[in-house]
């Protein structure tokens, strides 16, 4: 018997093409339902099994990871940037477990953007974040681990600076977050309404680094920027900003507070590889200080359950914890697993940080 097959293919606007494929010679006949039929003949009425996969998840992490974030859960956040290439993207990772990453095949969720990032947080310590990429843009997303509603969602994402955004910091209320960026801009952002309530422009003559909300007083916050100032800022005040460091030399890199060691104390970090401890009291001087590394830092993470206690990275393969303790800084641990710049860290209990790197890696480390 001659058979001809006719198969139709759906092209991409939508106009069906007839393929006519190669006619068969078979001399006998054999009934659809015949016990003839090899047994390893499914029916073509059963679908195969389904497995639902995590909504817009990248199939890889891009090669520099930038940032980590850790919840009251233990979960973790990681940032990740494409800095090589024709095109620069980045993505979102979501992990139940810090140890995971950054294992493609064992995360939680995945989320693909078309810029890359170099910070992030938390908004509610638990599935709300928000993260500021290169291309200026501020975005709002929640993390869906659901049935088939499985995976990282945007809620909202805002253009609004004019260029990458380097920190991302939630205020301790946790109703509002500040961003700042390479635009010489500070905005603080309604995290209920995703708008900025108030913008600071310029905030400083060069790009804005790193930013550090008060622990306690969601009014006050420090930022330092590349014209080599610390500023401390109050809201509540009709001119916020005023200058608690200044060093044209050794410029300041990041920033944080340290009320574990006393009230108005804070760290910076400087192109020098020095951390400097300081208090906004005293403008002239340093209260002490200690060489973490020996080239320009780039974070620092105090331990929110010993408050003297802080994690150290930069431009270099290196992480130490330092502590804080009868006036001086002492070096507590260091480790050199890394084997390239060191950009994220977040403290996921007492005795336990995360760092993460360029080396596309994911440590977690022991005190």
């Amino acid at each position: 018997m001659e058979v001809t097959v006719t198969l139709f293919a759906r092209t991409g606007g939508g106009e069906e093409n007839t393929v006519m494929a190669n006619t068969v010679e078979e001399e006998g006949e054999m009934e659809v339902n015949s016990q003839e039929q090899p047994s390893e003949m499914q029916d073509v009425g059963t679908s195969p099994e389904v497995i639902a996969l995590p909504d817009n998840t990248p199939c890889q992490v891009d090669k520099c990871i930038d940032f980590v974030a850790v919840n009251q859960h233990g979960h973790l956040l990681m940032g990740s940037s494409s800095l090589t290439g024709r095109y620069w993207g980045g993505s979102l990772w979501y992990y139940d477990d810090p140890a995971l990453a950054p294992d493609v095949e064992k995360c939680k969720a995945g989320y693909e953007t078309t810029s890359g990032m170099a910070d992030g947080a938390f908004l509610d310590n638990d599935k709300t974040v928000i993260v500021g990429q290169d291309c200026g843009a501020v975005q709002f997303m929640s993390v869906c681990l659901d049935g088939d509603q499985r995976g990282i969602k945007s809620q909202c994402q805002v253009d609004e600076h004019l260029d990458a955004v380097h920190s991302v910091k939630v205020m301790p209320g946790r109703k509002h977050a500040l961003t700042g960026s390479a635009d010489m801009s500070i905005r603080l952002w309604d995290c209920e309404t995703c708008l900025v309530v108030r913008m600071f422009l310029p905030a400083h003559s060069q790009m804005v680094k790193d930013l550090a909300p008060h622990p306690t007083n969601d009014q006050i916050f420090l930022s330092c920027s590349m014209d080599g100032n610390v500023l401390l800022w109050d809201l509540r005040s009709q001119k916020p900003a005023s200058c608690v460091y200044r060093d044209y030399s050794l410029k300041p890199e990041c920033v944080t507070w340290l009320e574990g060691a006393g009230e108005g104390q804070y760290l910076v970090g400087l192109q020098n590889g020095k951390v400097a401890q300081r208090c906004i009291k005293d403008l002239n001087f340093d209260l002490t200080s200690f060489y973490a590394l020996q080239r320009p830092l780039y974070r620092i993470a105090v331990n929110p359950k010993r408050l003297t206690q802080f994690a150290v990275c930069g431009n270099d393969s290196r992480v130490v914890v330092v502590d804080a303790a009868e006036g001086s800084l002492r070096l507590r641990y260091e480790d050199d697993h890394h084997t390239d710049f060191v950009r994220g860290l977040a403290w996921q209990d007492a005795d336990t940080f995360i760092s993460c790197g360029w080396d596309t890696s994911v440590l977690v480390h022991k005190l």
